[in-house]
């Protein structure tokens, strides 16, 4: 399999080096995660109690031999980067490429016509290989890690939920919905607009206590993370109606078996959020009870499902998404 050849060559060029499963659940975690994570992210999940030399060591072993990549000093030159990040080099996704058992060459000659078909062919095959990162969008892509990691976190405390699955965003990307929605204008006017509906993420909850019971039981909720790089009117159109379509759009059924689902916004700050607030209760009157909005401030201090951190449309009174029962 082209896997065991990538390591055997590794290996040879590089003699101090053995591949080791925890790195392959490194570039596995790096996968998941859409492609990328900061080193910061790679040391919760695998060296949390150990120190940073013991994780930069292993890291400089995977980067040696082409494994994992992360910016050179002209990327750094050029592109924001917020923190220090990593993601999969060409040897590292065709790993995990032939783990799922695709049968891909290897370049013979890594440059940058080969790299691309190799892309090229590993989408091909179903295997998004993210080559390099979105560079203006990395502290976005930072944050909707941080916010999973927020999400297991408060979970492992909730014996009665269980993560059903978590769709990337990359997933909805590749494959996208696009919806008919209407919103109303500042002045009342009703515009008609079609757009591909992408959140950031959709994860689905089992109440195991309800499925045990025989009562409906799942939860679902798209994730919109708000960087402030939008007019607050931009979003109540776009975002929040274009988002409500797609809950009770044909598309949405279709793909999640049902129009039953919820938004929550984190967002910046409270006064950014009480305007995203007011313009989602503006633009589409009817529905905006489905959306929840909440702060960043909240990440690791509060539970994310059981505290009273949310900000409903329509309510003056901060909620929880799971009031214990």
């Amino acid at each position: 399999m082209e896997a065991n050849k990538i390591l055997t060559l590794s290996e040879s060029e590089f003699p101090s080096f053995r591949f080791q499963e925890r790195d392959g659940e490194i570039l596995a975690a790096i996968h998941e995660y859409d492609g990328i994570l900061a080193r910061r992210q790679l040391k919760y999940l695998f060296w949390l109690n150990s120190t940073w030399r013991a994780m930069e060591k292993r890291l400089s072993k995977l980067h040696q031999t082409g494994f994992i990549d992360w910016p050179d000093l002209e990327e750094r030159k050029h592109h924001p980067i917020p923190e220090p990040v990593v993601w999969l080099d060409w040897k590292g996704a065709l790993y995990l490429a032939g783990k799922q058992g695709m049968e891909i060459s290897a370049p013979e000659k890594p440059n940058e016509n080969r790299l691309r078909l190799l892309d090229r062919s590993l989408r091909g095959n179903g295997f998004p290989w993210l080559r390099e990162p979105r560079w203006n969008q990395m502290q976005h892509d930072m944050t909707i890690t941080d916010i999973r990691f927020w999400l297991n976190d408060s979970l492992a405390r909730i014996p009665n939920l269980q993560l059903e699955e978590w769709v990337k965003e990359s997933t909805f990307r590749s494959d996208p919905d696009s919806v008919d929605f209407q919103f109303k204008t500042r002045n009342g006017k009703l515009l008609a607009r079609r757009k591909r509906v992408i959140p950031d993420g959709m994860f689905t909850l089992i109440d195991v206590n309800r499925r045990d019971r025989g009562l409906p039981c799942r939860a679902r909720y798209l994730v919109e993370v708000d960087m402030a790089t939008h007019d607050n009117p931009s979003f109540g159109n776009e975002k929040a109606a274009a988002g409500l379509a797609y809950l009770r759009s044909i598309q949405f059924q279709s793909r999640f078996g049902s129009n039953s689902g919820r938004w929550l916004i984190l967002t910046t700050g409270e006064t950014r959020m009480h305007n995203l607030v007011k313009q989602t209760a503006e633009r589409i009157p009817e529905g905006a009870n489905l959306f929840f909005f909440t702060t960043f401030s909240h990440m690791g201090k509060s539970n994310f499902l059981l505290s009273p951190i949310w900000s409903q449309v329509g309510s003056e009174i901060p909620c929880s998404l799971m009031p214990e029962e």
